[in-house]
């Protein structure tokens, strides 16, 4: 038993948690993964921060949306214990609570929406419970854990944007499924020929040429559709990304990633 994998509100640092209160706000309705606030003053709050309620409840939220004098927490993530029962006035206040990573392989995880939200969420949790790593990027997920990512990300995204991978030993792509494939070939060539000393994962439907010993290759187009795609085709579904993770987890380590 790993009690850091089973009880996973373990791996944040809870030691150094600081907590500051934002605003009172009134509940309009809750849901355990979604609920609407009324705050008295105006907020500007982003998904990129951890949020605490009443100084008890810690939670991250995929996604915040401001709809002229409510605000709405969609796809929330309790750290740990949620509210059974949350109603009437609130305290919110912001805390600086992060997660504890390993000191392993260094990975950077690039995508769209397939891994920014939904089920792709999990994609990192489950790499990490298995593996030695740790995750980097600019932006956090509703776990903590960091990587690359905008809804529609493309390949040419990460030259338009600079994104440098200096201090990463490992890169996942997940993206370009909606790209023309010449101009994802010829950005992946590119792509390969700057970060030829890294390994670098491709998650794709299809080949595409670009020599490298350190390029790999996952072909989702090799899944099931009615078992592992959601019905738009495109994006998977939950045991789609599970079934993605322990790909990702079983070439890892032919690449030389330690098990934890």
């Amino acid at each position: 038993m790993n009690a850091k994998e089973d009880f996973f509100v373990l791996n944040y640092n809870w030691n150094q948690a600081e907590n500051q209160e934002i605003a009172s706000v009134k509940i309009i309705d809750y849901e355990v993964n979604r609920f609407k606030v009324y705050p008295k003053n105006a907020l500007f709050l982003n998904n990129q921060k951890t949020y605490v309620i009443n100084n008890k409840h810690y939670f991250r939220s995929e996604r915040i949306e401001t709809n002229k004098d409510t605000l709405t927490f969609i796809g929330v993530h309790w750290i740990n214990e949620y509210p059974r029962h949350l109603q009437g006035d609130i305290q919110l206040g912001l805390s600086n609570l992060l997660l504890n990573q390993k000191e392993g392989i260094s990975i950077a995880m690039i995508g769209d929406s397939q891994m920014g939200w939904r089920e792709g969420k999990y994609t990192r949790k489950w790499i990490s419970e298995k593996l030695n790593v740790r995750f980097v990027g600019n932006k956090k997920d509703v776990f903590g854990f960091p990587y690359y990512f905008e809804n529609s990300y493309t390949s040419n995204d990460i030259f338009l944007n600079n994104l440098k991978f200096n201090d990463t030993d490992i890169v996942i792509l997940y993206l370009g499924l909606p790209e023309n494939r010449e101009d994802f070939e010829t950005n992946l060539k590119k792509f390969v020929a700057l970060n030829e000393e890294k390994e670098i994962i491709i998650v794709h439907n299809t080949l595409v040429k670009a020599d490298s010993s350190k390029l790999h290759y996952l072909n989702i187009s090799e899944y099931n559709k009615s078992t592992y795609f959601k019905d738009d085709g495109i994006h998977l579904n939950y045991k789609g990304h599970h079934k993605l993770a322990q790909e990702l987890i079983a070439k890892l380590i032919l690449i030389g990633v330690e098990k934890n």
